[in-house]
């Protein structure tokens, strides 16, 4: 007798039927198109936006890669308040927090059995304290999600690059995982092996990561203490078949992913490339979106000469058009200070964020409208293009199978204006569009606004700003009958001027202005002037003319006058490689170009994947000359250096 009612009143209505009638569909539903996400998957692809919340021996030693030889004694924040970390984060519109548990110096912000290095060791809450379990429940306090980073490279541990430190890391996962409540993601970079302190022994441990962490074993641990959490990274090949977490790096530490991103990857190859991690494969066999991530900063942890450096809320959206806007999650990174508390600037910045994504996203312009579709599933109110406008995020305008290029039209109640636009798959049913392009009636003609290659679980559209009665939404290309889940139409506000409200940053003395004095005195190789020039896109190196100089090497500078140094710069290759990207360094000062005193010595971390300009302090001291020495670099075995300054 329903069924009969439902078809009398599509008689009465015609073809408006389809806004008002809604029933469990008749007619066969359509096959899932590929791989489709899990239901843990589809939870996350619903979160969108979160924190990263980085804290360590860092923070208070101003690097970015702790050694390891740290003293715990440092670690000793004077204020620290997870709830205030939580509400910074609940202000930039985040709908969760990963807390950084421990990073690779191997401090561990728990109370771990697995080892004495950790916050037991500090200071803080004269060693009872448990930064973990403060985090987890401010997250709870505030409603957000929780989320733990693990390094799986702890060079600290003795026993790193051997079978006993394994053993010691999967018990860190399984406490992290069993005693902080419901975590919604595991994190696991991807740096791994190299110099470290090792407990004493230093040294360089290599390790295939596909096999010493047994991450097999790992994902089990988290399955069955936490079956609803995503597993970032831990990737492992087994019988030529790669077994893939639920989601995957977005290609840089910049935020934005590929335009197109795709969800998929193929596990029959043995190791995809990075640029194929990044962009994803249309043709790949396991779901596995992408994320992308960035800080609010230059750097991942909190440096005090950064504090004028933060990114603006205008920054922060772009990057969350061409992250989030391109079908990946975005996390932003928050690093609280010596304090233990997120800077006021970095607050400042948040907060203009999360109040600019919900001006933008308040109204939908597009409710009130009519829709007409050029076709609809098996004529089926349920797959109708009323679909596209109720309130249900997947529920879906489909078509018969061989219909792939289907259009449907929205009539306003009145002209609208707007310069957003949110179109949505039905991703249950797998990715199917590969192309949709959306047009405005604008002086009685179809006006083409913007197209995509691809739209996936989001898809968000700047347009020039334009006012209409009317928008269409054509489908140019599809693997299988699209199934269209949601249009939505925006009115983004434009920016005010941001300012950062407390600091500023030192002087760096790396302008051409400044440099106009220097000259390079020597060389061990290659022409060093280009590292003094100004220009990142010139550079010394140490392998010219097709021979390699092996390293390490060096120059010498004379910047013509005495001067107070308090640090030097060092900008990497800016063109996307890493061959002769300098990671290991000898900085050397002298007032008379003979005897040396070395200032500083390290290691500029995370490179590959943020190659940002370093930043390396040291007591101040006089100089008229500075020697820099590269001693390794991550690819290849010669050195690549595009600018060196100091900072007076």
């Amino acid at each position: 007798m329903k069924k009969n009612l439902l078809a009398l009143t599509a008689l009465l209505l015609g073809p408006l039927a389809s806004l008002h009638v809604s029933a469990a569909p008749a007619t066969t539903p359509p096959k899932a198109f590929g791989p489709v996400p899990t239901d843990r998957q589809m939870r996350w692809h619903e979160l969108e936006l979160y924190a990263f919340v980085h804290f360590t021996v860092n923070t208070f030693t101003d690097r970015e890669w702790g050694f390891g030889d740290e003293n715990p004694a440092i670690f000793n924040p004077t204020a620290f308040d997870a709830d205030q970390i939580a509400a910074a984060a609940k202000a930039g519109g985040m709908k969760g927090l990963i807390f950084v548990a421990k990073h690779h110096d191997g401090l561990c912000l728990w109370p771990t059995k697995s080892t004495a290095h950790n916050i037991s060791a500090t200071p803080y809450k004269n060693g009872k304290g448990d930064m973990v379990k403060e985090m987890a429940e401010a997250c709870k306090k505030a409603g957000l999600k929780f989320a733990v980073y693990v390094s799986p490279w702890d060079r600290n541990h003795a026993e790193y690059g051997s079978p006993g430190y394994v053993t010691t890391f999967h018990q860190q996962i399984d406490e992290v995982t069993t005693q902080y409540g419901p975590i919604f993601e595991m994190w696991f970079d991807g740096a791994n092996g190299g110099d470290g302190y090792y407990g004493g022994k230093g040294g360089r441990h290599q390790i295939d990561q596909n096999t010493y962490y047994r991450w097999k074993e790992v994902h089990a641990i988290i399955r069955k203490n936490q079956p609803d959490c995503a597993i970032w990274g831990g990737n492992y090949n087994e019988g030529g078949i790669t077994h893939y977490g639920d989601c995957r790096w977005g290609g840089s530490e910049a935020g934005h992913v590929n335009d197109p991103c795709w969800p998929t990857v193929s596990s029959k190859k043995n190791q995809m490339t990075h640029s194929e991690i990044a962009r994803g494969d249309r043709q790949g066999d396991v779901w596995c979106p992408a994320e992308g991530d960035v800080s609010i900063r230059p750097g991942w942890f909190w440096h005090e000469k950064e504090n004028s450096r933060v990114k603006s809320p205008e920054k922060l959206m772009n990057i969350y058009l061409e992250c989030v806007g391109r079908g990946a999650n975005l996390i932003v990174n928050i690093p609280p200070d010596r304090r233990g508390l997120v800077h006021e600037n970095d607050v400042s910045s948040m907060t203009g964020f999360g109040k600019h994504l919900q001006a933008t996203f308040a109204t939908r312009l597009e409710q009130g409208a009519t829709c007409t579709a050029s076709h609809t599933r098996g004529n089926d109110a349920s797959y109708g293009p009323a679909n596209l406008l109720d309130a249900d995020r997947w529920s879906a305008w489909i078509t018969d199978d061989d219909v792939l290029t289907p259009e449907v039209t929205f009539t306003l109640p009145e002209a609208r204006t707007f310069n957003l636009i949110r179109l949505r798959e039905d991703i249950r049913l797998g990715q199917r569009i590969d192309g949709v392009a959306v047009d405005a009636m604008v002086d009685g003609m179809w006006k083409e606004l913007a197209t995509a290659s691809n739209v996936g679980a989001i898809r968000l559209l700047r347009v020039p700003q334009t006012t209409a009665t009317q928008v269409r939404v054509r489908i140019t290309k599809s693997a299988a009958c699209p199934a269209l889940s949601d249009f939505g139409l925006f009115l983004e506000p434009k920016f005010e001027t941001w300012i950062p409200p407390i600091g500023a940053a030192p002087k760096v003395a790396s302008t051409i202005k400044t440099k106009g004095g220097w000259k390079v005195v020597s060389a061990s190789v290659g022409e060093a002037g280009a590292a003094i020039d100004g220009n990142p896109a010139t550079f010394w190196n140490t392998h010219p003319t097709g021979k390699e100089h092996t390293l390490p090497q060096d120059f010498v500078v004379d910047m013509g006058s005495e001067k107070t140094l308090k640090g030097f710069t060092y900008l990497p290759r800016q063109d996307k490689f890493t061959h002769g990207m300098v990671d290991q360094y000898t900085f050397q000062i002298s007032l008379d170009g003979k005897t040396w005193i070395t200032a500083a010595e390290g290691e500029f971390g995370n490179l590959r994947a943020n190659p940002i300009e370093q930043s390396v302090s040291f007591a101040p001291a006089k100089a008229r000359y500075f020697k820099f020495i590269a001693r390794h670099c991550l690819e290849m075995n010669h050195a690549i250096v595009p600018e060196i300054g100091v900072i007076e």
